[in-house]
């Protein structure tokens, strides 16, 4: 089969500009390579080197061009006559042809090596123009010395010119995600809108390489005549930054002493230049660097675009495009790709041990990168060297500082606050690669800092590590629109926090960094029976720590040794249980524990595990969360907790089995303020000794599926004002005692399905203000009561009841109908 014909050439190569024949040689390479599939990987190796070189070829071309020095590009241009040559050739061998494919790719081969060592692209072309740039200056600086009032001015643009150039394209980039990325940063700078983009990821996951990459397309080029990257880091120097805009610009740099005296020469600079289309970088901007970035922002010029790159999420600017973390197929092709010596794809061993390597790597392409590079040429021996170690649990923090600096300025970041760091940290008493519930760090906050009791300034603080990308928020269900309004952190039930592996490492190492005795949190990990030397040791001394955290894995049965925790407020425990036992026993050390106020216990097995030595939790703890635990629910009433105001059960077994010898559930925990039932799926009713606990006002049963009935006595809970029973799909009626509730607040009956009536009575509940009925399928009419509740301000259901409420409008005028639609989500099956 024969090549196509050569295309014929735009200009003659003898008689045209260095500036015309690097443009057709360019084109002459993509379209040859699309072409001719023998050549393909020489031919793409070489339009990647020209793509690098097209930016700074077309700079020195016009500022040459301007001195009258274009014969110094002599030598470039021969350079790429030369490859037009070798290209041509690759259009005339026929495929049989095997020692002439042969010696012309590795002639191909050899040109772009040439292009890259000979002239020394990344180092004697950018000397090059910075030498351009110089004589262009010198030469205005000449002219100005014609005016003497003009040389106070002219001493002060001598110094250092600057360079605000694009750095060189990242030779390549890996994952859809990072294609899908540009396309969609690329599509907002080239239309009208947007004026501020800011691309957001944690540490090492990428956004300098996207964006280095972007600046280089085309067609952004195309776009934007002026491009300025501007590495922003931890302390920059604003007045520093703006001159080197100025000298960036060629033109003479002014003499700033104020920070408002920049962004004044700054706002002269863009309208200035502004006639062309201006593309600002900013990248790594650190979170106290939002006042000023807004500074940087003037909507009075058409053209200009500023693309920010941080670790936080600036909630002022949109849009803000998170940068999502790779697949681990994608993974995979990077860590191939680091890995690569000298064109010969030299990967590990055998798949095998590379997947398992790059598991370890946590998808995060800086880790990536870093040990691939350290595996390069590597033997086998190596290879698995490696791997052990990571198996035996070495940290990637400890063993690579590049990888600890990239995540350390997470920590940096935070000096100014020094409460999030804090909170940052606490995230490491749950186990790796764990979902967080929200409502578990609302118990710890509030107890351990001192917080408002309904979690307000808790939810706001995790909200503060998500945009500062060092968590992420999973919302698996939403149980009522209205939640977040009011009526504090339930509305947070469905809320997960993650943290990234490594970020967890660096945390655990960051409290560490304290004497074991004297560390305000202490995170202890125990794998099978092995108990740590100090923890055994007969003198062993108090430790400081206010938050404990201990995880257990399937394999430990060890009793508990004795430890003393004088100052301890929280305690976590993470455990797992293997098929054949189910049970774990509290540690006995709980009962000494005189400031505890709050425990969370969690276990991680599928199947709930019952609790031995429940008799140690002590009378002093405000709040308990349960979490797949077997909870002898009516036994509650033997232990004493009377300063407990709130607990919590989640996927819990809660046995209801009652002997002559169980004391009221109201004389157990006789201050109760909130309790918390969700998707615990035998509880069928509640003890009647609940409703003699008159200090509750939150009473939540959601997602109970085999729920049927409140108890008749719920009258009697004249503190109540707020009753949650969403999504308890056998409940069939509400009692009619629930009218003596006068301070009820906010009645939540949503996807109760059975449900086919509100009780006659309801407007006797006079202080009512919000209904959820979505989702209550067999309830079509209203009492005629509920005309007195003169309070209610906000009814959630669908557009049939709306209806029926939309009559009372007259009658109730501070009503407001939402209609809700909600859309399915299954993600808390994970």
């Amino acid at each position: 089969m024969r090549r196509k014909k050569e295309p014929e050439m735009a200009v003659d190569f003898a008689e045209a500009t260095v500036e015309a024949v690097f443009g057709d040689l360019y084109s002459l390479v993509k379209d040859t390579a699309r072409t001719v599939a023998a050549f393909r990987p020489q031919l793409k190796k070489i339009e990647s080197t020209l793509s690098e070189m097209d930016p700074i070829i077309k700079k020195i071309y016009h500022l040459y061009e301007q001195l009258d020095r274009l014969k110094e590009m002599d030598p470039i241009k021969e350079l790429l006559d030369e490859g037009k040559g070798l290209v041509q050739k690759c259009l005339s061998i026929h495929w049989f042809h095997l020692h002439k494919k042969y010696t012309l790719s590795s002639d191909l081969t050899e040109y772009n090596k040439a292009v890259q060592e000979k002239f020394q692209i990344y180092m004697s072309l950018l000397a090059a123009r910075n030498d351009a740039e110089m004589l262009m200056n010198m030469e205005e600086i000449r002219s100005l010395c014609s005016s003497q009032a003009n040389r106070g001015a002219i001493q002060s643009g001598l110094g250092a010119f600057g360079n605000l150039a694009v750095p060189a394209a990242p030779a390549f980039m890996v994952g859809s995600e990072m294609e899908k990325s540009m396309r969609e940063i690329k599509l907002r700078l080239l239309k009208e809108g947007a004026r501020v983009i800011v691309v957001t990821a944690p540490g090492g996951c990428g956004k300098t390489t996207l964006i280095k990459k972007l600046c280089h397309d085309r067609e952004i080029k195309g776009k934007f005549n002026i491009i300025m990257f501007v590495t922003v880091s931890k302390k920059p120097n604003l007045t520093d930054i703006v001159q080197k805009m100025y000298q960036h610009n060629h033109l003479e740099a002014p003499e700033i002493k104020t920070e408002d005296g920049a962004f004044s020469c700054l706002e002269q600079l863009l309208h200035k230049i502004g006639q062309d289309p201006v593309l600002l970088v900013l990248d790594d901007v650190w979170a106290e660097w939002e006042s000023i970035l807004k500074k940087f922002v003037c909507n009075d010029i058409k053209d200009y675009k500023i693309v920010v790159t941080s670790r936080y999420e600036f909630p002022y600017f949109r849009p803000v495009h998170h940068l999502k973390p790779l697949t681990h197929d994608e993974a995979v092709e990077l860590f191939r790709q680091c890995v690569t010596v000298d064109d010969r794809s030299v990967a590990a061993p055998d798949s095998q041990l590379l997947n398992k390597m790059v598991e370890h790597c946590k998808r995060l392409p800086l880790v990536i990168k870093v040990i691939a590079n350290s595996l390069r040429g590597k033997d086998y021996a190596f290879w698995r060297g490696k791997l052990n170690e990571l198996n035996e649990g070495h940290s990637l923090i400890d063993s690579d500082k590049e990888i600890e600096a990239c995540l350390r300025k997470s920590l940096d970041d935070m000096a100014s606050d020094p409460s999030i760091k804090e909170r940052f940290m606490d995230l490491g008493s749950f186990p790796e690669d764990c979902k967080i519930p929200a409502t578990a760090l609302i118990d710890m906050w509030v107890e351990l800092y001192k917080l408002d009791p309904d979690g307000v300034r808790a939810i706001t603080n995790l909200h503060e590590l998500v945009s500062r990308n060092l968590a992420d928020l999973v919302v698996t269900r939403k149980d009522s629109s209205d939640d977040h309004e009011s009526y504090s952190s339930h509305y947070y039930s469905g809320h997960f926090a993650q943290q990234h592996d490594l970020l967890r490492e660096l945390a655990i190492k960051e409290c560490k960094k304290v004497e074991m005795e004297k560390r305000e949190r202490f995170i202890l990990e125990l794998n099978g029976n092995k108990l740590p030397d100090w923890w055994s040791e007969q003198k062993q001394r108090p430790l400081g720590a206010r938050l404990l955290s201990i995880s257990t894995d399937k394999t430990f049965s060890a009793p508990w040794p004795n430890l003393e925790l004088p100052q301890a407020e929280v305690l976590v425990l993470n455990f797992q249980n293997d098929m054949q036992s189910k049970t774990y026993a509290l540690p006995e050390f709980i009962e000494k524990a005189d400031k505890l106020k709050a425990l969370i216990v969690t276990n991680h097995s599928f199947f709930p595990a019952e609790l031995h030595n429940f008799h140690v939790v002590g009378g002093n703890l405000r709040r308990i969360r349960f979490q797949r635990i077997a909870v002898p629910f009516l036994s509650i009433g033997k232990l004493c907790l009377h300063n407990l105001k709130k607990i919590s059960f989640f996927m819990c077994h809660i046995s209801q089995t009652s002997t002559s010898n169980d004391a009221k559930i109201s004389d157990g925990m006789p201050n109760l303020v909130e309790l918390d039932i969700d998707y615990c799926d035998n509880l069928t009713t509640l003890p009647d000794g609940i409703c003699e606990i008159k200090p509750l006002k939150k009473l939540s049963i959601t997602n109970c599926h085999n729920f049927s009935a409140l108890p008749e006595q719920i009258g009697q809970l004249v503190s109540l004002e707020v009753i949650r029973l969403n999504s308890c799909t056998a409940l069939s009626q509400l009692p009619d005692s629930i009218r003596s509730l006068q301070n009820m607040k906010l009645l939540d009956i949503s996807d109760c399905m059975k449900l086919s009536a509100l009780p006659n009575q309801i407007g006797e509940m006079v202080n009512l203000n919000r209904i959820n009925m979505r989702g209550c399928l067999k309830l079509f009419g209203l009492p005629r009561s509920i005309i007195k509740l003169r309070n209610l301000r906000k009814v959630i259901c669908e557009k049939e009841k709306a209806d029926l409420w939309g009559l009372l409008k007259g009658t109730l005028p501070k009503l407001n109908i939402t209609l809700f639609e909600e859309e399915p989500n299954l993600d808390w099956l994970e």
